[in-house]
């Protein structure tokens, strides 16, 4: 187990270093799935002097990806090496890392859908709690398959933001955007964030390995997210397919064709 676990760890940093999509999601779930065994490799790869001195190349980047891995398997460990870590003599990059990676450490999840999959929700939004409630109750949506999904992370509309959700291909983690004020009436806006949370478990479901707004990617995941929006509202199918689905399909397209213009 000891080899495996260590194996699986080379493996996650070397698909870092090459942004090998596959290599990282399949080294990261692995890794997750042991649990509390894979803490003290981790722990073991954090306790090196190499912190202090410059990072050469894609080095740079192990340091996040361990201490991102390790707030996940156990929240005391990474709060107990944070601390340490920041009394250390660090590299100013690494130092800036740990920075930012310490603000996980009041990153609790509000509560866990599917089958365990913890729900995090930013503190900035209001009525986090009822947030957390309406994924939970997606969740449950008939044939939704959250397998391997890690980690499902609701965060505030900012302005010049243009997306409403992601899924984060290395690391099988789902991420909303709840808006903000908005033209739409708010019947319409919680059926959009219904359809985009479908719409990126389909990019996980589907296997997608590659970012970015690819159309045949697209049409897969909103081949997904219709067919899940049936399953949670059979009775509603007649109104969304004739009157609501034109009108959320357009929505999306015009934010598509924005993303666009602007990459």
């Amino acid at each position: 187990m000891s080899e495996r676990l260590e194996a699986a760890l080379n493996r996650l940093l070397r698909g870092i270093a090459t942004d090998h999509v596959e290599t990282v999601r399949d080294a990261w779930r692995e890794l997750r799935s042991a649990g509390d065994e894979t803490v003290p490799r981790v722990v073991a790869k954090l306790d090196s002097d190499v912190w202090g001195k410059p990072p050469k190349g894609p080095a740079g980047r192990y340091l996040g990806i361990l201490l991102a891995l390790l707030s996940e398997l156990d929240g005391a460990t990474f709060g107990r090496e944070v601390t340490r870590l920041r009394a250390a003599k660090l590299h100013p990059m690494h130092a800036r890392t740990v920075a930012l990676l310490a603000g996980r450490m009041e990153d609790n999840a509000v509560t866990m859908a599917g089958p365990g999959v913890p729900v995090y929700v930013a503190r900035d939004l209001e009525r986090r709690g009822k947030t957390a409630a309406e994924i939970v109750q997606w969740s449950q949506t008939p044939g939704l398959d959250l397998s391997d999904v890690t980690r499902i992370d609701v965060i505030g509309r900012v302005p010049g933001m243009d997306y409403l959700g992601r899924y984060n291909l290395f690391f099988s983690g789902i991420i909303l955007v709840w808006p903000g004020v908005d033209r739409w009436p708010q019947w319409f806006r919680r059926l959009n964030r219904e359809f985009t949370f479908y719409h990126e478990v389909g990019h996980h479901v589907c296997g997608h390995l590659e970012g970015g707004q690819v159309t045949e990617q697209e049409h897969e995941a909103d081949e997904y997210g219709r067919k899940m929006m049936r399953a949670a509202h059979p009775g509603l199918v007649p109104i969304v397919r004739f009157f609501l689905w034109p009108l959320i399909a357009w929505a999306r397209g015009r934010r598509r064709r924005q993303q666009e213009r602007r990459g």
